[in-house]
């Protein structure tokens, strides 16, 4: 199974960004995926906050969609995960 894509964009001295890092290490160890880290302050990073109108970082997107932002919640970033897996292994 290819690695589910995950954009993770962060900005510095942002303690829910270094959890949201520490989440996603972990959880890296379950599942396959493939994290990208992009700064806030960089044209894509405040493309993306405007994009979703994100009022702050972290912003997660998994698969190409917005997962959420600031606290990520490790049990639905879990679901979301395992819904992913399972739709790909399906088609």
């Amino acid at each position: 199974m290819d690695p589910i894509p995950i954009l993770l964009v962060t900005a510095p001295g942002c303690h829910f960004c270094d959890d949201a890092k520490e989440m996603l290490e972990g959880l890296a160890e379950t599942f396959p995926m493939y994290v990208e880290t992009t700064p806030l302050a960089s044209p894509a990073g405040r493309a993306l906050v405007m994009e979703h109108r994100v009022p702050f970082p972290p912003i997660l997107i998994v698969d190409g969609v917005l997962f959420g932002f600031g606290r990520i919640s490790r049990r639905r970033l879990e679901g979301r995960l395992a819904d992913v897996a399972a739709a790909r292994l399906v088609g």
